[in-house]
């Protein structure tokens, strides 16, 4: 009797738990739910009041006038050479800085630790001047590398890897100084293997940050044939109106690509967070 009412408890609260669960999802999607619906509406049925959440009817050429109207292709070659090179580079250096944090024991490791963890908590809006000089002064201002070197590497992702090789086995590291391994093959072949969910996690992360960046592109590019996506659709804005049909066509069409990778990699991405202990 008393084991039927613990189950019958536990199925109630499971219950609720998944309710909850269910009303924050459905919560999160209705903006990207309203984006879909005004992207397929009339500009004239797009400013009603009460708003009309299912138009009539579909007006599917908005995604095809995005296109027509402004070089949104090539926007989205822009943004995705800038996202791919840097995330392709945090990658490469996060993981060499976390690894070295990890596993290598070398003086000053704990304070340079602790910069890290410092640099975490500095906003782009802070050292934004600073960088903008720099890049000025380089001469990478629009051009690629501009708008790719300053997030080449990230305090968060040093972070995420270091506490993805910490939970490594050192008898990993012993076994492989036992068999004669350098410090970078032990790195390559025997610890970087293990860490896949979390660079993955990494990537996902990365690629994102990288993909909606607006404040660093428009501080390095003033010319349209270097924008992104994300200064590319302020196109449809003006002073005085707003096309918002055709600037949520644009706005669904540049979160697809996101939300298309992370339904694929999603069950990997979390793996990831939970191998780094990150709660």
């Amino acid at each position: 009797m008393v084991g039927s009412r613990r189950g019958w408890s536990y199925r109630l609260s499971r219950g609720i738990f998944l309710l909850i669960l269910s009303l924050g999802a459905l919560v999160m999607l209705i903006p990207f739910a309203w984006t879909l619906s005004t992207a397929l509406k009339p500009l004239s049925l797009s400013l009603v009041f009460p708003p009309v959440w299912v138009p009539h009817p579909f007006v599917w050429k908005n995604f095809i006038e995005v296109f027509r109207l402004v070089p949104l292709a090539h926007w989205f070659l822009n943004s995705g050479i800038v996202a791919g090179a840097v995330t392709l580079g945090n990658l490469i250096f996060d993981a060499l800085a976390g690894y070295a944090l990890a596993r290598i024991d070398f003086k000053g490791r704990t304070w340079l630790y602790v910069g890290t963890l410092a640099m975490m908590m500095v906003p782009f809006q802070a050292v934004m001047l600073p960088i903008y000089l720099l890049l000025r002064q380089l001469g990478l201002l629009n051009t690629y590398w501009g708008m790719i070197l300053p997030t080449l590497v990230s305090s968060m992702g040093v972070f995420l890897m270091r506490q993805a090789f910490l939970n490594l086995p050192q008898e990993l590291d012993d076994a492989a100084i036992i068999d004669g391994c350098g410090r970078f093959r032990m790195f390559w072949q025997i610890s970087l293997p293990q860490v896949t969910p979390s660079l993955l996690t990494l990537a996902l992360l990365t690629f994102v940050g990288a993909w909606n960046n607006f404040l660093l592109p428009l501080l390095v590019a003033n010319q349209p044939h270097l924008w992104t996506l994300q200064l590319g659709i302020v196109e449809f804005q003006s002073q005085y109106a707003t096309d918002w049909p055709l600037l949520m066509a644009a706005s669904f069409l540049i979160t697809l690509p996101i939300a298309i990778l992370f339904l694929i990699f999603q069950r990997r991405f979390v793996r990831g967070i939970v191998m780094t202990g990150i709660k």
